[in-house]
């Protein structure tokens, strides 16, 4: 490396790493929220957490159901989800931030412990089908098999001992 820039450059955070598509989206709905309560009013006036993290489950629930824009001032609901978060991250930082979550270990572990359960029930399903296909292979073997050196017979696409079509079988007109 012949750059000495370049070597205390690398050592920075990189933040050209945040796509500039979801920064201007977020910076669409800060600016919006700069417009109507004043430029970063989270660190002039402590704010309670849950509000932020109640709105931007509202934004979060409006995007997946098909809801894009916000229906008061068209801001992106994505990126009001970010500026939300945004504003919970930046005022604990500066200590403005109520923390009124309800906080419970117990239900942090659940949620953890789901993960134990979606793999179970994956591996579970996974041997059904499993089992399901072994079945219908050894099913389909049996109908179909025709004695040693003797090739089986297909009339109109169908092997004449399969129970689909019924026979005798007249082709459609």
């Amino acid at each position: 490396m012949s750059n000495p820039k370049q070597a205390f450059g690398d050592k920075k955070p990189p933040l050209g790493y945040i796509p500039l598509s979801a920064q201007l989206a977020e910076l669409e709905a800060l600016y919006d929220g700069m417009l109507k309560y004043d430029p970063h009013n989270w660190r002039d006036t402590q704010v309670e957490a849950m509000t932020y993290v109640e709105a931007a489950f509202r934004h979060l629930q409006l995007w997946k159901v098909g809801e894009e824009m916000t229906r008061d001032t068209l801001v992106k609901n994505l990126g009001a989800v970010k500026a939300c978060c945004t504003i919970l991250i930046d005022a604990q930082a500066h200590g403005t931030l109520i923390d009124n979550r309800r906080k419970s270990q117990v239900e942090a572990d659940l949620l953890h412990e789901g993960e134990e359960w979606v793999e179970r029930l994956k591996a579970v399903h996974q041997e059904r089908l499993r089992q399901r296909q072994a079945a219908t292979a050894t099913a389909t073997a049996q109908v179909f098999e025709a004695p040693p050196g003797e090739p089986l017979r297909v009339v109109d696409g169908f092997m004449p001992d399969s129970k689909f079509p019924p026979w005798p079988y007249s082709p459609p007109l």
